[in-house]
């Protein structure tokens, strides 16, 4: 899970290359495993118009999908944007389709930095697939350095290789300067989670995953920002936005 998403790559590895430390955009799940998506109903995965994937998000309510900014502001027209719900296989036609209606990007959006990169989605109709509460200002044990939580995607699964499979991979939190050269020097936890390979393991988000969930407890902790850019397990980081901080700004608390 390294960028936001598939087409846009080399643009989002661009924009995140006016960032110091070179932040990339996140795409797939590099390493972890395959599950159903009924190990994550509200994960959803958002497609361009010809159905090919192209971000993911998480359905916190019937008509709502939180996702990224970048995946927002970088889909060539975020109204035609289809929401799928319920397909574990990109190769099928299972599950529920969604159009975008309208949307709404964090105020604080900031292109530069990658910070407060979040937005919503509203459908035309409502899905009925279970939705993911939200973590808020009292989830800060949810956050602790040194827990664990897990992040879901569609996203390519080694480089140059496009995931067709939702799978999920169990990461350690960390400081924020445990995933250098990811992260910029100004980042704070207030704004960025840090999610890193357990002992063992090179599971990181990559091109494909941006926008999806990063869980724990079953609350959304986190929205997939940035990453390993090559999808490999030399600089396996994971970097997400940090939820408790972006619902307020988008008025979701």
């Amino acid at each position: 899970m390294t960028s936001i998403t598939r087409r846009v790559a080399g643009l989002l590895t661009g924009a995140a290359a006016l960032v110091a430390a070179a932040t990339v955009p996140a795409a797939a799940v590099h390493g972890g495993t395959q599950v159903s998506v009924s190990a994550a109903p509200y994960a959803v995965t958002l497609e361009l118009p010809g159905g090919q994937e192209f971000c993911g998000g998480s359905l916190i309510a019937p008509t709502k999908v939180l996702t990224a900014a970048h995946c927002v502001v970088n889909a060539p027209n975020p109204l035609q944007l289809t929401v799928v719900s319920g397909r574990t296989d990109l190769r099928t036609t299972a599950g529920t389709t969604r159009r975008v209606v309208r949307f709404q990007v964090d105020p604080e959006w900031n292109a530069n930095r990658f910070t407060h990169d979040a937005a919503v989605l509203t459908l035309d109709r409502p899905l009925s697939s279970p939705t993911i509460p939200l973590a808020g200002a009292k989830d800060t044990a949810l956050y602790g350095y040194g827990r664990t939580a897990t992040v879901y995607g569609w996203g390519y699964t080694a480089t140059g290789v496009p995931g067709t499979h939702l799978k999920a991979a169990t990461l350690l939190l960390e400081p924020l300067k445990a995933c250098a050269p990811w992260t910029d020097p100004t980042d704070t936890p207030q704004l960025k989670v840090c999610g890193r390979p357990r002992p063992s393991t090179t599971d990181s988000v990559c091109p494909g995953d941006s926008g999806g969930p990063l869980v724990e407890n079953g609350v959304l902790i986190g929205i997939v920002s940035a990453g390993n850019k090559y999808c490999d397990g030399q600089n396996p980081d994971s970097v997400f936005t940090r939820v408790s901080t972006v619902a307020p700004e988008l008025g979701l608390s």
